[in-house]
């Protein structure tokens, strides 16, 4: 063998491992923590809706609450970036002749992904804003603005186009055996949920990584029954 092959049979291994199922696995699961968090941390440092208007002026000016929505805000583009991984090895998996099935599903996935970077800039960059100046530059009614367009890319646009995501996801999973019966089950539970759901606003996001999660565990079970 030569030591160009030689050289080359390290690469494919870490290539072919980067693909691999258990890869979906560890992003989705990565996604799903680096999510939640994200979105915690930034709601935490924000101001409550129903609060008066001097505590919603203290909490827009509170430095710590700024460093909150930082931290949560610098967290935004690990976790696109996980879920993105997730999805490219997840469209790896799907058949050349399903290409609608795998269009829906990346066109889905890319375009949440592109809210959710979105909105979290929309929280945090005014937050790094005001630590780097050290001063409040920006009105309250301002910083609201920016918040209630977040809220309506997150948990309005983003949560409904989710939908996409787990559904042609889940349309593939129950086609080809690979999802079990309670995963497809979820799936279309987590679907409906996203888009009738309009009450419990806050928690309607946290659907999506739950189910990310469960489609990782399977994956991670199918990985090691393939070894």
């Amino acid at each position: 063998m030569s030591d160009t092959a030689k050289a080359e049979r390290p690469s494919l291994g870490w290539r072919q491992r980067l693909v691999s199922l258990e890869a979906a696995a560890a992003t989705g699961i990565g996604f799903a923590v680096l999510f939640v968090a994200s979105v915690v941390l930034m709601r935490v440092g924000l101001p409550d809706w129903d609060a008066s208007e001097a505590e919603i002026e203290s909490a827009l000016q509170d430095q710590d609450a700024q460093r909150t929505v930082l931290l949560g805000y610098s967290l935004s583009p690990f976790a696109a970036i996980a879920f993105l991984w997730f999805v490219a090895v997840l469209r790896r998996r799907i058949p050349a002749q399903d290409r609608f099935v795998s269009t829906v599903f990346v066109s889905g996935g890319s375009v949440f992904v592109t809210l959710y970077l979105v909105a979290a800039s929309l929280l945090g960059a005014p937050a790094y804003v005001q630590l780097a100046q050290g001063t409040a530059p920006l009105d309250d009614a301002f910083l609201l603005g920016l918040q209630s367009v977040a809220y309506g890319l997150m948990f309005v646009i983003g949560t409904r186009i989710q939908v996409l995501v787990v559904l042609s996801a889940t349309a593939m999973g129950r086609y080809f055996g690979v999802f079990p019966r309670w995963l497809v089950v979820l799936g279309y539970l987590v679907a409906l949920i996203q888009v009738v759901n309009v009450a419990l606003f806050d928690l309607m996001v946290f659907a999506f990584p739950v189910w990310v999660v469960a489609v990782s565990v399977v994956l991670l079970v199918k990985g090691k029954e393939t070894d």
